[in-house]
């Protein structure tokens, strides 16, 4: 009965280890949706800047820190 019991928590643990792993899967694929996605925007606006400054201008310009 007790290899019983031993076998019983291993299937256990591993259904709760699986259901994880989907878990964490699924939070992986959000995560890269939303990095695209914000990637996306970030390029739009850099191109809004671009269009709005010219390159000659962005380029002489100090960064803020300077």
């Amino acid at each position: 009965m007790d290899d019983e019991r031993r076998f019983v928590t291993i299937e256990t643990k591993l259904a709760y280890q699986e259901k994880t792993i989907f878990d964490l899967n699924e939070v992986v694929i959000a995560q890269g949706r939303s990095i695209e996605s914000l990637e996306r925007r970030l390029a739009a606006i850099e191109e809004q800047l671009r269009s709005r400054q010219g390159p000659s201008e962005v380029a002489r310009e100090k960064p803020p820190h300077y």
